[in-house]
């Protein structure tokens, strides 16, 4: 059976993880609004590696 102390403590911890968690994306999403160009670049490199690690483009060689 849990007690009401440890129950507690369960909840802070689940709290402060969540917590942690929506501060980290906050601070990402503030960092690419403020640098779009940045996104842009980083958007392009996952795409094009995305299309090469298919295979759907073979290179000409």
């Amino acid at each position: 059976m849990i007690t009401l102390f440890r129950m507690l403590r369960c909840w802070q911890l689940k709290t402060k993880w969540r917590s942690a968690f929506w501060r980290f994306i906050d601070r990402q999403a503030t960092e690419l609004i403020r640098n779009p160009q940045e996104l842009e670049k980083h958007f392009i490199d996952s795409l094009t590696r995305l299309i090469q690690e298919s295979g759907a483009v073979k290179p000409e060689a």
